[in-house]
C-alpha cells in the first residue's frame, strides 16, 4: 500500500538562499524552545547529521543560553563518536558549542539502552530532519525493515546503501508522534528529489512521515515544485 505524501499545498518556507533559510530556522528553532520551556520546562530536540546541521549552527550568530535543551539524535553510524562519519562529531564541532549549557544524548550502546533514555521524552519537541536524494530522513532507507518497525523507538540498521552499512535510528513511531517536525533541503543537488516527493504517491521513507512536518526549503531545491491547481 502506498503512502501518499502531502498534498499541495503543503506546509512549505522557501527561501531565497541557503543563508536566508539558516538564519529563519535558527530563528524558528530558538522560538520552538522558548515555547516548549515555556510550557514543559525543557526543550526536546532530535537532530540529524549532514547539512541541517551545519545550516542550524551557521544561522546562530551567537550562542543560545540552552540549559533547559535535551539534543538528541535521530540517527548515528555505527562507528566511534569521535570519528569523522559520526554525526555526533559533527555537531561536537559545529552545533553543540553555540548551545550553551545544553544536556546531550548521544545515540551510543544499544538501541534498547537508547529507548530508555529517549522515552521519558517523548513526545519530542521538534525533529529536524535532512532528506536524501534517495528520499530517505534519518537512517530510514526503502527497503530496509527499519523502515516497517512499528513497536521499536529506535532499530539498528544493517546494509544500509550508504557507508558506512551499520546505523541506528529513531523509528517512524517516534518521527511522527513528535510535536513539530521540520525537514531542511537546500541546494540544487536536492531539487530532484524534493521534486519527485511532491509530485506523485509513492513510498519513499520522506513519504511515511505523517502529522504536519513542514518543509524548509531554499529556491534551489524548490527548483521542480509545481503549483497547485
Amino acid at each position: 500500500m502506498s503512502h501518499i505524501i502531502l498534498r499541495m499545498p503543503p506546509a512549505f518556507d522557501i527561501f531565497n538562499d541557503c543563508e536566508t533559510l539558516a538564519s529563519a530556522l535558527a530563528i524558528r528553532v530558538a522560538a520552538c524552545a522558548a515555547e516548549a520551556i515555556s510550557a514543559r520546562r525543557r526543550f526536546a530536540l532530535a537532530i540529524p547529521g549532514g547539512s541541517v546541521v551545519s545550516l542550524l549552527a551557521h544561522g546562530l550568530a551567537a550562542p543560545v543560553a540552552a540549559a533547559n535543551w535535551h539534543v538528541f539524535w535521530t540517527d548515528e553510524r555505527r562507528v566511534p563518536l569521535s570519528d569523522p562519519q559520526s554525526n555526533f562529531r559533527l555537531a561536537e564541532m559545529e552545533l553543540l558549542p553555540k548551545l550553551a549549557g545544553a544536556r546531550v544524548h548521544p545515540l551510543r550502546g544499544s538501541a534498547a539502552e537508547y529507548e530508555k533514555e529517549l522515552a521519558p521524552f517523548l513526545p519530542l519537541d521538534l525533529v529536524l530532519l535532512g532528506v536524501g536524494e534517495d528520499g530517505h530522513v534519518a537512517s530510514l532507507f526503502s527497503g530496509n525493515p527499519a523502515l516497517r518497525e512499528t513497536q521499536r523507538l529506535v532499530a539498528d540498521v544493517h546494509g544500509a546503501p550508504k557507508p558506512p552499512p551499520d546505523r541506528a535510528t529513531l523509528t517512524l513511531p517516534v518521527l511522527n508522534s513528535a510535536r513539530q517536525t521540520f525537514v531542511v533541503a537546500a541546494g540544487a543537488g536536492k531539487a530532484a528529489v524534493v521534486g519527485r516527493l511532491f509530485s506523485a504517491p509513492g513510498d519513499l521513507p520522506a513519504q511515511r512521515l505523517s502529522g504536519s512536518p513542514r518543509w524548509w526549503l531554499d529556491r534551489a531545491a524548490a527548483a521542480y515544485l509545481k503549483e497547485s491547481p
